[in-house]
């Protein structure tokens, strides 16, 4: 059965319509006011920027909105700033007790970032529909823990293996071919763990969310993550190549001067400086290539993750984010930021949310006529308010 049968051709375009210089005066008032207030203010704070971004979203005539009230999330925060404070006090007493409540909480972190996930739908409409996600928190720890933790013994158990033969029949020749066994079973392994654990963590977030109650839903192929990842590190391998050439005089000079027992602390400080500049193009070629490598991941796995997402039977997402564009906003957004001294921090934001709009979009029926409501509450901010402060999780 074809696409045609459910979905229409009506293409509609996601839009977004804030402004720098207008957020740059929210932005503003909420870094005075958080000042002023101690930090109280900044709950308030976080609503009116969501609420800016949502509100400025546009698809097909509405706009998204945003329900969290600011004391809930006020209540959340101190919570989490007790919590924090508490910790310090029992680890500088009691430090033996302080490392239990430490992995207590990193036991707890799946259910955090579900919840966190679970309070930032519901309190986000569209067209008065709110959004929803519901998630087993056993699928959870599988995805965020226990398989992880088996790809990564699978993958290195193997490789520590090769490497203790190699090193007890103590042979050069040994050495040399486990070597090299180790670095042609690193990249694809790495390459396959990564990618394995990118698609597991996008499918439990993608198809665990519902707009009221119809369901997101993606199949995600884990092969195309792997694939996505391994062309990745491959990527990566001309950047690496060339910083590895701007240093391998000193390094090779380094090598010669110690295999004569010629080298000294004031010579070898005297070849750090000699060839500081080689170091300095070295770095920044890493970060280049580490910045182009991570733009193409981003654009890549987006592309493929909301290209892959129907909402019920009607309605599908579109994305056509390009890794050129992408590279060359963030590239101008960091000039931006940095030029102004942080100022224009609000303009970055702006032209960030501007871009993801422009290659968004939605393909369907919009008349939404299966969709109904739901009627299920968030709670607290609690689970929201640990994730934001500790980095936690991925949005979409």
């Amino acid at each position: 059965m074809s696409d045609n049968n459910h979905y229409n051709d009506n293409l509609h375009q996601v839009r977004f319509h804030g402004k720098g210089g207008e957020y740059f005066a929210i932005w503003l008032v909420n870094a005075l006011l958080t000042i002023i207030t101690l930090g109280i203010y900044s709950a308030w704070a976080t609503v009116r920027r969501r609420r800016y971004f949502l509100g400025n979203t546009e698809i097909n005539g509405d706009r998204f909105d945003y329900h969290a009230k600011p004391i809930q999330i006020l209540k959340g925060r101190l919570l989490v700033i007790g919590g924090i404070i508490v910790f310090y006090i029992l680890a500088a007493i009691l430090p033996q007790l302080a490392l239990l409540i430490a992995l207590a909480f990193l036991a707890l972190l799946p259910w955090v970032v579900i919840r966190s996930w679970r309070y930032n739908a519901i309190m986000t409409s569209f067209r008065g529909v709110r959004f929803n996600y519901h998630c087993k928190v056993g699928r959870a720890y599988w995805t965020m823990y226990l398989c992880p933790i088996l790809l990564m013994l699978a993958l290195y158990i193997p490789i520590t293996a090769v490497v203790l033969i190699a090193v007890q029949m103590a042979s050069i020749s040994a050495i040399l071919i486990s070597v090299i066994i180790v670095v042609v079973a690193l990249v694809p392994g790495v390459a396959a763990v990564q990618g394995i654990i990118s698609a597991m963590t996008h499918d439990l977030y993608i198809n665990n969310h519902f707009f009221g109650n119809t369901a997101f839903r993606a199949e995600l192929k884990k092969s195309t993550f792997i694939k996505y990842s391994l062309l990745a590190i491959v990527l990566f391998l001309p950047f690496l190549i060339v910083a590895f050439w701007l240093m391998g005089s000193f390094f090779t000079t380094m090598y010669q001067m110690v295999a004569m027992g010629a080298m000294s602390d004031d010579m070898a400080g005297a070849m750090l400086l000699s060839n500081l500049f080689s170091f300095l193009m070295a770095f920044v070629v890493l970060i280049v290539g580490a910045l182009v490598v991570a733009s193409y991941q981003v654009v890549a796995v987006r592309n493929y993750v909301l290209n892959q997402t129907h909402i019920g039977e009607r309605v599908k997402l579109r994305s056509s984010m390009k890794t050129a564009s992408y590279l060359g906003l963030l590239f101008s957004n960091a000039l931006i930021v940095v030029f102004s001294l942080g100022l224009a921090t609000p303009v970055a934001h702006v032209r960030a949310a501007r871009y993801m709009a422009e290659r968004t979009a939605v393909v369907g029926d919009l008349s939404l006529p299966d969709i109904n409501a739901h009627h299920d509450a968030a709670n607290t901010a609690v689970a929201e308010e640990v994730a934001q402060a500790f980095d936690l999780g991925i949005g979409m």
